[in-house]
């Protein structure tokens, strides 16, 4: 959809709104879009590839001074920094923009695969997953600058740098970003029909050890006690909860165990992944799974549940979630487009903002899909229109505080 297809010929554009404004803004500087788009995808940023991750921030750091917006990088040894830019204005609305700057994909992967454009399809690896999602942020902010948009009170935007990975150091990052503000609005992509995201299950990693005696499997297997056989008894005890309760599901994911085929082996381990719909029904099943390591078919075999520290509460479609989806559908029928919103199983950092108390709606970046393959893409002629959609939202909520 082009900018001139969002804007009736008969209005000025003193008369327009923000996020019409937007949308021309935007789709007039496409190109330099694409050129920073190309050199974003082009620095690896891997989640583990600190060097790389930290040149993304330094980037998104120059382009949000250039915005006026005071720049905080917070440094970390291990992973990549975090950024976090503020934009102060006249309003009454506290909006936060969250995103991430890690990629799943391995160093040499940016120079293999560098971004390319055939037709309406942008394809790359992190182009919507999510450079790209960032960038809409940025433009999103730029154009309003432009226009002289200040209607609200503070625009807050944290990029981190551990989204891809369990073992985060930005919740409480996050949390501080969060506290007080009327919104969050998270910029992972929208959905490949163009779905925002009004709520996400949350999620609980786990893994199950067990722990038996090792012996001779050929000369004296009745002196061992077989992890990994009482492993597989309670696996398929587990899964057979799966859709116990609505929308949960279990997935064993892997396993690992044993050290050569003639030991009957004394260890073996499961992680496992569960998705839940309520807290109330992820508390349930962990009752039912203890409840199930009493009944054993080894003998001798000691069980233990581990729970990952790092769970995420569900993104419940709250009547604060719900008003913020139903505000970004008439902004975007106003610009000339449909949207929808959906549930989905997937989590990102929008379960962060929910579990800490604060609105939050997600999905708000271009449309694009295939996330983590060398065929991941965004829809070019979704940049304009989202980002005009996302500027609107923060027009909207800055200026009102709801």
């Amino acid at each position: 959809m082009s900018a001139q297809s969002l804007v009736s010929g008969e209005t000025s554009l003193a008369e327009q709104s923000p996020a019409h404004q937007v949308a021309i803004y935007v789709q007039e500087h496409l190109t330099r879009y694409l050129h920073e788009l190309t050199d974003l995808c082009a620095i690896d940023s891997g989640t583990a590839h600190k060097s790389g991750v930290d040149e993304v921030a330094l980037y998104l750091a120059g382009r949000m001074r250039g915005l006026d917006m005071d720049v905080t990088i917070f440094e970390n040894e291990r992973w990549g920094n975090d950024v976090y830019g503020v934009l102060r204005g006249t309003g009454k609305g506290v909006v936060v923009l969250l995103g991430h700057m890690d990629t799943v994909y391995p160093v040499g992967t940016a120079a293999a695969r560098p971004v390319r454009v055939e037709d309406d399809m942008i394809y790359g690896p992190g182009v919507i997953d999510m450079k790209g999602c960032i960038l809409s942020g940025i433009y999103a902010l730029e154009a309003l600058q432009s226009i002289h948009y200040h209607d609200f009170a503070e625009v807050r935007f944290l990029c981190v740098s551990d989204e891809e990975i369990s073992d985060r150091h930005s919740k409480e990052t996050i949390r501080h970003v969060c506290t007080g503000c009327h919104a969050t609005l998270v910029l992972e992509a929208a959905r490949e029909n163009g779905d925002l995201v009004s709520a996400r299950k949350g999620g609980a990693w786990y893994k199950l050890r067990a722990s038996g005696h090792a012996a001779h499997a050929g000369v004296e297997p009745e002196k061992g006690a077989n992890a990994i056989l009482e492993l597989s008894h309670q696996i398929a005890q587990f899964q057979s909860l799966n859709g116990w309760r609505e929308g949960l599901t279990i997935n064993t994911g892997r396993i690992q165990g044993g050290i050569a085929t003639n030991v009957v082996p004394d260890f073996a381990e499961a992680c496992i992944d569960v998705r839940f719909a309520k807290t109330e029904d992820r508390v349930a099943l962990e009752q039912r799974w203890n409840e199930m390591m009493q009944q054993k078919l080894v003998p001798n075999v000691t069980l233990t549940l581990e729970i990952d520290p790092d769970d995420r509460e569900p993104m419940l479609c709250t009547p604060e979630n719900l008003y913020m989806a139903q505000r970004a559908q008439e902004i975007a029928r106003g610009l000339g487009f449909e949207v929808r919103h959906a549930p989905t199983g997937g989590i990102s950092d929008a379960n962060y903002a929910s579990g800490f108390g604060y609105p939050a709606l997600d999905g708000l970046g271009p449309v694009g899909g295939l996330d983590h393959s060398p065929n991941e893409y965004m829809e070019k002629d979704s940049i304009a229109p989202r980002t005009a959609l996302l500027a609107g939202l923060i027009a909207s909520i800055g200026s009102t505080g709801q």
